[in-house]
């Protein structure tokens, strides 16, 4: 009997696991952000994913603010 192979499951996008499973509001989520980045957490992130999540979020942060 053949076994079925195991697909690896894809990688979340950072953005995706800060905006959804994370409670908040933005600016609170770009705070966390900033500190997780500072202290070498996404140190195996693209670097233009990473960029793309802060602009993101400061985005969602300034519509907060409106």
């Amino acid at each position: 009997m053949l076994r079925k192979r195991k697909e690896p499951k894809p990688r979340r996008k950072i953005l995706e696991t800060l905006l959804r499973d994370m409670q908040g509001t933005a600016e609170q989520k770009l705070v966390l952000f900033e500190k997780l980045r500072a202290a070498g957490g996404f140190a195996h992130e693209h670097p233009a994913d990473l960029a793309k999540a802060e602009k993101m979020l400061r985005d969602f942060a300034a519509m907060e603010k409106k």
